[in-house]
């Protein structure tokens, strides 16, 4: 549901928006608008000093819809909820874990069959240790905060771009969400492709600071974390890519002239060579395919893609993927985007990505095939009296680093080759890289090996581009299309979720919110 926006004036006050745990060094203002919200007032009113508020506040670590059931209203007494009136104290204080017992209790409707909440939406049984948690406080004064997630006991969010040992939030399975999407040639393609789609949310954060003492609010802060976002999937396509991969490199050879003329361009082997003939040259590549499963390719866990040839899994990193490589454990560039920016959408996918990725993959796996190619290059006899020949041995990777084996000799005299051994060498491992080049690479040899991934790759892609929504910072009056559940609210609460998925058109199905903040309405009272 789109909104309409407009800049607003230059105002004094502190309004901010931050995506990451209060203090960061990019911190940056935010000047919301609203065309139907009190935001969008071109002049401040603030009330006089002393006024008084009924004020409100929620931390709701989960909200919105799955499976026909509105988790706002089945969750409502599991998130901490702070409802300042008279009567009470000055400031109402609730911060809790999301209860366990309350997911476990839930049933959702998916295709007409009763199915547990925690079996979609997985892992969140075990929020109650660590970090997670949800925190609300609402003054009389006006102030009200509302945080969820990776947040501490004082609703600040607790982890930063920097931290480490980040865990992951939970799994949503899509794959059961998309077989119940009706009408959608795109997502029934995929669900038959894969047997396993999962999104693994890693630690999520989602927090609202509002002081309604003033119109529009001259203190008001939304921030965010999302340490990352990832798609797991499981697919006979990986499986049967492990089995030609496994086919092709026993195939792999190196041709013997190519060997001879690059020991040819060495003069001091002039003699040896002369001496042994062509006819002596013996040339064979071996390539242990078994390692090919030991850890996925490549074994870093904030790849764009990253095969787990082993158990035939692939999983994409979105924020690599959309937002370029990063180091560390959390996304800089996934906790700096605009409010509600969707995935896929706001933030394209970037032209030829398929294509990239697949360069990207065979350059992991040739990188891994290093100490798993042995290249033995042998010729006449290297020991006894008087004896003459050459011995070179190592893997593709001591080829290139200039450490294979090497015996060369001429009338059982080494021949000293110094300097020139390591680009002899590097010349030599050369042949074997350019040899699983023309293999490997998906417009080569092996181009209908790859298709498969490539098919299955462009449709996952097809999917998150026109059936599913993944909104980041998720923010109620403020840029960007604002999802229908936040639009709906109050012109005067504020809310701010660290992730939105929905399903186009059916959000009934699905319309969830993960790591929520909410502050307000908060009302003067009636003296």
């Amino acid at each position: 549901m789109p909104n309409t926006f407009s800049a607003a004036p230059a105002r004094t006050g502190t309004v901010t928006r931050r995506s990451i745990v209060a203090g960061a060094a990019w911190t940056a203002p935010l000047v919301v608008a609203a065309a139907s919200a009190p935001f969008a007032s071109a002049s401040t009113t603030c009330v006089p000093a002393g006024t008084l508020f009924n004020s409100q506040a929620r931390g709701l670590l989960v909200s919105g819809t799955l499976g026909g059931i509105n988790l706002n209203s089945a969750l409502q007494l599991a998130s901490a909820t702070a409802l300042e009136t008279a009567g009470g104290p000055t400031t109402t204080v609730v911060s809790n874990p999301l209860s366990v017992t309350a997911l476990s209790a839930i049933q959702v409707n998916l295709g007409g069959v009763a199915t547990a909440l925690t079996d979609v939406l997985t892992g969140l049984a075990g929020v109650n240790s660590g970090v997670v948690a949800q925190y609300a406080s609402a003054s009389e004064t006006g102030l009200s905060i509302g945080a969820s997630g990776a947040v501490s006991n004082t609703g600040a969010i607790a982890l930063n771009t920097g931290s480490t040992g980040v865990p992951q939030l939970a799994q949503l399975d899509l794959h059961t969400i998309l077989q119940n999407v009706t009408g959608s040639p795109a997502a029934a393609a995929l669900v038959s492709q894969v047997t396993a789609l999962n999104l693994s949310i890693g630690a999520a954060a989602g927090r609202n600071f509002a002081d309604s003492t003033c119109t529009p609010p001259q203190q008001l802060t939304r921030e965010y974390l999302l340490a990352y976002l990832r798609l797991a999937l499981q697919s006979t396509v990986v499986d049967n890519l492990l089995s030609s991969l496994t086919t092709s490199l026993g195939t792999l050879t190196i041709s013997t002239d190519d060997v001879w003329d690059t020991l040819g361009d060495v003069a001091l082997l002039g003699p040896l060579l002369a001496a042994l003939g062509r006819d002596a040259l013996n040339v064979s590549v071996s390539v242990n395919t078994a390692a090919l499963t030991a850890t996925p390719i490549p074994n870093v866990a904030n790849s764009a893609l990253q095969l787990n040839l082993g158990t035939g899994s692939a999983t994409v990193d979105l924020a690599a993927l959309l937002g370029g490589a990063y180091t560390g454990e959390i996304s800089p560039w996934l906790n700096n985007l605009a409010p509600n920016t969707r995935l896929f959408a706001d933030a394209a996918l970037p032209t030829g990505a398929v294509t990239a990725l697949l360069d990207s993959f065979v350059d992991d796996l040739i990188a891994r095939l290093g100490d798993l190619v042995t290249l033995n290059i042998t010729a006449g006899s290297v020991t006894g009296l008087g004896a003459t020949g050459l011995r070179i041995s190592g893997t593709l990777t001591q080829f290139l680093s200039g450490t294979a084996t090497t015996t060369l000799v001429l009338l059982g005299a080494p021949i000293p080759l110094g300097a020139l051994l390591g680009p002899l060498l590097g010349s030599l491992g050369g042949l074997v890289t350019d040899a699983l080049d023309t293999l490997l690479r998906p417009n080569g040899v092996l181009n209908a090996v790859f298709n498969p991934l490539n098919v299955l790759l462009d449709g996952l892609f097809t999917v998150l581009t026109n059936v599913l929504v993944l909104t980041i910072n998720g923010q109620n009056q403020a840029p960007g299309t604002v999802p229908s559940d936040l639009a709906a609210l109050p012109a005067n609460r504020l809310d701010t979720a660290a992730l939105h998925v929905g399903v186009v058109g059916a959000l009934d199905l699905l319309d969830l919110f993960i790591a929520r903040g909410s502050s307000g309405p908060n009302t003067q009272r009636v003296v």
